[in-house]
């Protein structure tokens, strides 16, 4: 009896032993299986989407309403055949409301943004909606339609803006895995990936090269996402995508970064975006090996900077004890700095200790030669009947200098400047406050004197700002 009872426990703890291993080994394998999921989960995060990641928080779309007319007789033609060599629906022949969608990316967390030129072109009204969806109204800065790139900012931007990561080594490889980021017909946070299919491609007009640095890829461009970056696989800005071969999508172009840099820093300097003068103006510049450097690309004239004997061409070592090795980071400086800051400037021609000085709130007529190459002076009405004009108010061309462009001759008279009519010094002065380094103005002159038939010729001129 007492056999029988060890026996049919026996059996029973073997029964439950074996339960028990069963058990064991059927979580087991569920929790290997789920290990192996979770293992394997994390390689479907590759580079690429991490490199999108990455970029994608700064990545905007734009949304504009312009109004566009007919070209008028002041119109470059030249300006109309560029425009539309890089995107074949810029223009109307009819007078119209028009809304364009294109791409930009952040490029501060001030609120600048970086885009195509022709995206933004005669926009009455600049809507951008940020990564997490939310809206704001910008502003155009600064544009150059030959470079088709523009600057804009938002007038009322939110906190913790997310800046654009940007490859500054000037390093590219042919084949490499490059990354569009845009809004293609309006689908925001859309890629395409290929590869980086060539660096130097040349962009001629007329028979004549205008660039040589144009970048190719067979990451589909559509449009849309012009204005958005091009990004290498560690997320970081290597140019802007600009167009694509027409009937041949699997061509794409984008402007390259070292010239999107080169043209920002012309702009992100304290005479623009504050009331601070410094004088530096600077850029990229490559020696005899090919090595990229930061240098002075100009000095605005009666600068701290030009006082001090800084020249273009010299070298920029140190910004404030940082090393200057990146220029958007340098030109982020800049537009940061305000009246009375210091400033230790290190170059190749030594350190230069420098404060930056107010802007002048009422330029003099000696300012606007600085600034437009023009030596002028007030009209007299002994002097006006002198010349032959009908009028006894104005500004007079009274002397060329160095930077009067040839069509300008002693004795003109400025009539009008953008689109502000100049009777007096004061009209110059309150329109110098609206014009910027590198900006490119419009003036109409007047020839003294009619002709035969009691006509005055007026004729218009390109100004570039200094």
């Amino acid at each position: 009896m007492k056999l029988k009872k060890s026996s049919f426990f026996l059996i029973c703890f073997t029964i439950i032993l074996i339960f028990m291993v069963f058990l064991f080994c059927f979580r087991n394998n569920r929790r290997s299986a789920s290990g192996i999921s979770e293992s394997r989960q994390p390689e479907r995060r590759n580079e690429v989407v991490r490199a999108i990641e990455r970029a994608l928080p700064s990545v905007v779309n734009i949304s504009t309403e312009r109004v566009i007319h007919t070209q008028n007789q002041f119109e470059s033609e030249d300006f109309g055949l560029l425009q539309q060599m890089f995107d074949k629906f810029l223009r109307s022949q009819k007078s119209s409301d028009s809304y364009s969608l294109g791409s930009g990316c952040i490029i501060d967390p001030s609120g600048l943004i970086v885009t195509n030129a022709h995206v933004v072109e005669r926009a009455s009204k600049i809507t951008i909606t940020l990564s997490n969806g939310s809206l704001c109204e910008a502003e155009v800065i600064a544009d150059n339609s030959l470079h088709d790139i523009a600057l804009l900012k938002l007038k009322k931007p939110p906190l913790h803006l997310s800046a654009i990561h940007c490859d500054n080594s000037g390093r590219l490889y042919l084949g490499e895995t490059v990354i569009a980021v845009g809004n293609p017909f309006g689908l925001d946070s859309s890629i395409t990936v290929g590869a980086l299919s060539g660096t130097r491609r040349r962009f001629t007009y007329r028979g004549h090269i205008l660039f040589s640095d144009i970048l190719q890829t067979d990451a589909i461009v559509y449009p849309g996402n012009s204005g958005g970056p091009l990004i290498n696989i560690e997320g970081n800005m290597i140019g802007m995508n600009m167009s694509s071969y027409e009937n041949a999508p699997g061509i794409g172009f984008a402007i390259p970064l070292s010239r999107i840099e080169n043209v920002l820093a012309k702009w992100m300097i304290p005479e623009r975006f504050g009331c601070g003068v410094l004088g530096i103006v600077p850029g990229w510049k490559r020696d005899e090996l090919s090595q990229r450097s930061i240098v002075i690309d100009d000095v605005l004239p009666g600068s701290p900077a030009f006082l001090a004997g800084l020249r273009k061409g010299d070298r920029i070592l140190r910004f404030n004890g940082w090393k200057a090795d990146d220029l958007l980071a340098l030109s982020r400086h800049l537009i940061r700095l305000r009246p009375n800051d210091k400033v230790t400037l290190e170059t190749t021609t030594g350190s230069y200790q420098l404060t930056v000085k107010m802007l002048l709130q009422n330029p003099t007529l000696e300012a606007a030669g600085e600034k437009l190459g023009l030596h002028l002076t007030p009209v007299t009405p002994k002097l006006a009947k002198e010349l032959g004009y009908p009028v006894d108010s104005g500004l007079l061309v009274s002397g060329r200098l160095p930077d009067t462009p040839s069509q300008i001759q002693r004795g003109d008279l400025l009539l009008k400047l953008g689109s502000s009519a100049i009777h007096s010094a004061r009209d110059l002065a309150a329109k110098l406050k609206t014009v910027h380094y590198n900006d490119t103005v419009s003036a109409v002159f007047l020839t003294p004197g009619p002709d035969s038939e009691g006509n005055y010729l007026a004729k218009r001129v390109l100004l570039r700002v200094r």
